[in-house]
């Protein structure tokens, strides 16, 4: 509802305090929300071991805790709190319905500890009844502690006491159940499973031996009383108004240090320091991350997409971070940088890191804001449309001689058909043969000028000049597309083709796709690295024969930038393998 992205869990260290923990840590991601912090308390912390505790959430910048225990404990925390001047403005504490429940019981001291707390409690109608009984318990509770002056109200535990003990009355009297009877235990216990009745606190009912509950107050604890600030229910979440579950929200609540404004949940930490963010310098590649330096001012400037990524990352964020850009030598690696902030000694860090199962063991990676994946790039073939002998290409050297032949076949066939009837086929031999010629190449422009006599020879012609028809229009479309589009063929087109090859194949130094490659099967001595993406040219362009490399294996990201200045002559090839892409990086929060 606040829109808070962080929060600290502050929780009892008992199967009741640990019990919700994994499943409250799970429902707050779905909601966008991470917990920095999971502090286990055991129930007889010392003020020293809370004071500990509490200067050390002091520290960090998140500013809203959820605190799930007992009473008793709690009221310890929210005193050591106070002490600590953490009830104070800028503060979030919600409690869980386990401190909420006791919070009528609450003595003026502790109610004073807990300003600007907001809890859960279970719903209980002021009835007539309820509040005749709360007259008589005070009335009852007066009489036997005759020297206490301020009575608390029942609180809703009690209620529910009261209610057990009278779904245990009516259970016996119902069904007659007798101390004396074989099996009582066991038929009492069903008989109190199977009670229902309206008791003190609501619909008394239970199921798989639990009370069911079905509205939660959200409280707000405000001078000596816990004010109802909206309901809540499975089926229709958090409302203003019992009356009218339409009405989304919540009312007005005051914050600790008397603040009506909710807080924005996040602060600069205790020791006033911006934020160190490590950068890796690099020599190639500057696109992603540079880093310069002004030798008059002695001072560093950091540029590049990954900084510009960040920069708009912290902007809109609904609170101030403060952070500086702390660059790194060009002869620290990546891995160095990683290990700065495992061991804390940089709050993050921002570049074109890589994210990998190896080093998601290490640190915790935000999502990836690059491509994702790895492919390789290769030089393309020089394209042969301008060589005279195009003409010769569209059909292969076999199509060209079955068409040859077949074209003297066909005119001698119509030939030795019609020269015994038709006097247009008769003259010397040497005028038959060129009757033979002339016919079979006429018909490729349907330009032939012989009668024909027999319907067998016309027949020939025809199957022939279908023939002619299909030949014609695949040849023209196929020379037309050489003519117009240029072809682009890589010289490789796979992984695969390079080891079967044994090819040398070019890498980015420093980066983790050498060990990738050499789990592809690659020999080291045919992994060349490179750092500039004017090398990565010059190393395509010399071939594997020659010194350089048939194929650069790299990140998409990078691969992008090289084709954005070498567009010609080069194109990315084969499948895109997974990879996890570009992160930034911070340390775990482990549980005290």
């Amino acid at each position: 509802m606040f829109k808070w992205r962080t929060a600290s869990l502050i929780y009892e260290d008992s199967t009741y305090g640990a019990g919700i923990t994994p499943e409250l840590v799970y429902i707050l991601q779905g909601y966008n929300t991470r917990v920095t912090d999971s502090l286990a308390l055991p129930i007889d912390a010392t003020e020293s071991y809370l004071d500990t505790l509490l200067y050390h959430l002091k520290e960090n910048s998140t500013r809203v805790f959820i605190v799930h225990m007992l009473p008793d404990l709690a009221a310890r925390v929210f005193h050591r709190a106070s002490v600590a001047n953490m009830m104070s403005d800028g503060y979030v504490w919600i409690a869980t319905a386990g401190i909420g429940s006791a919070v009528d019981s609450l003595g003026p001291d502790r109610f004073h500890d807990m300003q600007g707390v907001v809890t859960f409690r279970p719903y209980v109608p002021a009835t007539d009844r309820v509040m005749n009984f709360t007259v008589r318990f005070k009335e009852r509770f007066l009489l036997e502690n005759s020297g206490i002056r301020d009575v608390p109200n029942p609180s809703v535990p009690l209620l529910w006491a009261y209610d057990t003990a009278w779904s245990l009355a009516a259970a016996i009297n119902k069904y007659s159940v007798s101390s004396s009877t074989p099996g009582t235990g066991r038929t009492l216990l069903g008989a109190v499973l199977n009670t229902t009745f309206d008791g003190l606190a609501g619909r008394f009912r239970l199921v798989n031996g639990q009370l069911q509950l079905s509205t939660y107050e959200v409280v707000n604890i405000i001078g000596k009383s816990a004010r109802t600030v909206g309901f809540w229910t499975p089926e229709s979440g958090i409302f203003k108004n019992l009356k009218a579950t339409n009405e989304k929200g919540i009312k007005q609540i005051l914050w600790p240090g008397d603040l009506a404004i909710a807080p924005s949940g996040w602060s600069m930490s205790s020791t006033g320091r911006p934020l160190r963010i490590a950068v890796p310098s690099r020599l190639g590649f500057n696109q992603l991350v540079e880093v310069s330096y002004s030798l008059r001012t002695n001072t560093s400037f950091v540029t590049g997409y990954c900084i510009d990524v960040f920069d708009a990352l912290v902007k809109n964020l609904p609170y101030p971070v403060a952070y500086q850009y702390v660059p790194s030598t060009i002869y620290s690696s990546y891995e160095e940088l990683l290990s700065l902030v495992f061991e804390k000694k940089a709050d993050v860090m921002v570049g074109d890191t890589t994210i990998s199962m190896s080093r998601m063991n290490k640190v915790a990676f935000t999502m990836p804001f690059t491509d994702t994946g790895l492919s390789m790039i290769v030089v393309l073939k020089k394209d042969s449309s301008g060589s005279m002998w195009i003409f010769l290409q569209p059909l292969t050297s076999t199509l060209w001689i079955t068409s040859l032949a077949f074209f003297f076949l066909t005119g001698f066939v119509v030939w030795a058909i019609e020269h015994r009837i038709n006097p247009e086929f008769h003259g010397t031999p040497w005028q038959q043969f060129g009757i033979i010629f002339y016919f079979a190449f006429s018909t490729l422009v349907f330009s032939h000028k012989e009668k024909l006599e027999s319907n067998l020879s016309r027949f020939v012609v025809i199957v022939w000049v279908f023939v002619v028809l299909i030949l014609t229009s695949s040849y023209t479309a196929s020379l037309t597309s050489m003519l117009t589009v240029q072809r682009l063929q890589p010289t490789v087109t796979s992984v695969q083709d390079l080891l079967r090859n044994g090819d040398r194949v070019g890498y980015q130094n420093g980066s983790i796709v050498k060990y990738w490659l050499e789990e592809m099967g690659f020999h080291k001595k045919d992994l060349l690295g490179y750092v500039e993406v004017e090398e990565y040219a010059e190393a395509l362009q010399r071939g594997s024969g020659n010194g350089g490399v048939s194929a650069i294996v790299d990140e998409v990201p990078y691969l992008k930038i090289f084709l954005s200045k070498y567009c010609e002559g080069y194109t990315m090839v084969g499948p895109t393998y997974k990879l996890g892409g570009f992160g930034f990086v911070s340390p775990f929060h482990k549980s005290m």
